[in-house]
């Protein structure tokens, strides 16, 4: 197994008409969502075998969320809860494809500690989380002890903390949850939005911005939207831009971006340190791409891309920048 992916795993309703409220759109896409899950969904489009442990309801939307994960080669492992329905999330796009949430909570906050097996984490290469399974009691203990067995079995940590104001009724305890699953992490990608959330005052210093959130791993990557990413491999810095695209939506960019860091890592055997300034730039350039195609669709999982469609994409950045100027 390349990558066990544990946390949520819900139904995004993606508002279609662009710049509608929650209270005025009226035109939804369904999609299967979470970001774990869509890293596990970004992961197996890459020829990855991703797992995704989470729980879902005994009902319709959790057996679309099976049907679904699987239809792309992700190997479950869902609960099916019979007391909690399905989480469902209802996403509001802003006039530049920019994304407000509403959430009707469910069975992703009963993620179990017995999900967790000690063997999954032995033949994984990577464990992969976030910070919203660290909101109930029992889910931070399952995703808890998901880190345990990882560092116990010399295994890389990955995260993404997100923040989501919804979720939280008190600021605090969100970016208490978020720092927590920071600590854990030898891989973070965190966007410059969740950055600021968790120190207001960064600016663009990201690399201060990181020692004060207590990130002491391998790779950081503050993703940037439209600007690209700024990145930090040990001590070497840099950024890269993201090749630019007609935006319909930016559900699970990030989590495109990240599917394809763990990826490109992988083909290195994790081993950031072991790698030169170049090809660290070159992952990064390649996750960019994978975020921006993700950007061009509705809904992340139906819009992840494969390996063949980021490298044309990129093949046509590089033709392009390669065009004598007039």
């Amino acid at each position: 197994m390349d990558v066990l992916s544990i946390g949520e795993a819900l139904i995004d309703f993606v508002s279609r008409e662009r710049g509608a409220t929650l209270v005025t759109a009226s035109q939804y896409t369904a999609a299967t969502g979470g970001a774990p899950a869509n890293v596990a969904a970004g992961l197996a489009k890459l020829k990855r075998h991703a797992r995704m442990v989470a729980t879902v309801g005994d009902d319709a939307f959790g057996r679309k969320i099976q049907h679904d994960l699987e239809a792309i080669g992700v190997d479950c492992a869902l609960r099916m809860d019979p007391d909690h329905f399905t989480t469902l999330a209802f996403v509001k796009q802003g006039a530049e494809g920019d994304r407000d949430f509403d959430f009707c909570s469910g069975a992703h906050d009963f993620l179990l500690p017995e999900q967790v097996k000690a063997e999954d984490l032995q033949q994984a290469r990577v464990l992969h989380y976030g910070s919203i399974s660290l909101r109930s009691a029992v889910s931070r203990e399952a995703t808890l002890k998901a880190i345990a067995l990882a560092r116990e079995a010399g295994i890389v940590t990955s995260c993404d903390p997100n923040w989501r104001a919804n979720l939280w009724p008190d600021p605090e305890q969100g970016r208490a949850a978020m720092r927590e699953a920071i600590a854990h992490a030898d891989i973070l990608k965190i966007s410059d939005a969740d950055l600021t959330f968790l120190v207001p005052d960064c600016g663009t210093d990201y690399a201060s911005a990181l020692q004060a959130i207590g990130f002491k791993g391998r790779l950081a990557a503050v993703t940037l939207g439209r600007d690209g990413s700024w990145y930090q491999a040990g001590r070497r810095t840099g950024q890269v831009p993201s090749p630019h695209v007609q935006v319909v939506e930016t559900t699970g960019a990030g989590d495109a971006f990240t599917a394809s860091l763990i990826d490109g890592l992988l083909n290195y055997t994790m081993d950031v340190e072991g790698l030169d300034d170049d090809t660290v730039r070159k992952l990064m350039l390649r996750a960019c791409a994978a975020g921006a195609l993700t950007a061009t669709g509705y809904g992340a999982i139906p819009s992840l891309p494969d390996a063949a469609s980021i490298d044309a994409l990129l093949r046509m950045v590089s033709m392009v920048s390669e065009q004598p100027a007039e």
